[in-house]
């Protein structure tokens, strides 16, 4: 039986060779600098932030709810005074929700129905839950397909979970997709 100084020198020797297979595939480049990055006052003639005025303003003047429609703030934060008025598909929405998150078995159930109803009469914040809860098979079986359909039908109507949804579903593809299958 080899002793713990063998045992050392090749736990060494993979080691090295490893670092060597690493050191090989690694790629070389160049950085170039000018003096100009090297100045420590910046000239005043470039203003970097001119490149993003084409932006604007962006979304800054709208509401938490124009930004967010549908979140479930008003569930876990209830706002302070008068709440606003909702629509009646908000309120059976946010009630279905409110059930879902209930934890009584016989709520969750019934939010689930309330859910699927509301996303079948089109309510964006609705189908962006139905298609979370076909996704990850919750009160339902699973199914990949039916939850990036929801998700598209609530992304055109301008929920922001279902864009992200989506944008993620279609770079986990393109990453996929990106590699060759084999060598």
């Amino acid at each position: 039986m080899p002793g713990p100084k063998w045992l050392f020198l090749s736990l060494a020797l993979s080691l090295s060779l490893l670092t060597l297979s690493l050191s090989v595939a690694a790629r070389q480049f160049v950085l170039v600098l000018s003096q100009e990055d090297f100045k420590d006052d910046p000239s005043a003639e470039h203003d970097s932030s001119a490149e993003w005025d084409e932006l604007g303003d962006g979304d800054a003047h709208k509401s938490e709810e124009d930004l967010d429609p549908g979140s479930w703030r008003p569930i876990f934060e209830p706002p302070a005074g008068d709440p606003q008025p909702l629509s009646e598909s908000d309120a059976a929405y946010y009630s279905a929700v409110d059930k879902l998150m209930s934890g009584h078995p016989a709520l969750i159930e019934d939010g689930a129905s309330e859910i699927a109803a509301e996303a079948e009469t089109g309510h964006p914040a609705a189908q962006s839950v139905l298609g979370f809860l076909w996704e990850m098979g919750l009160l339902r079986e699973r199914s990949k397909g039916k939850a990036f359909l929801y998700h598209h039908f609530a992304a055109e109507g301008g929920n922001m979970q279902s864009k992200m949804a989506l944008a993620y579903k279609y770079t986990r593809q393109d990453v996929s997709l990106s590699f060759p299958l084999s060598d």
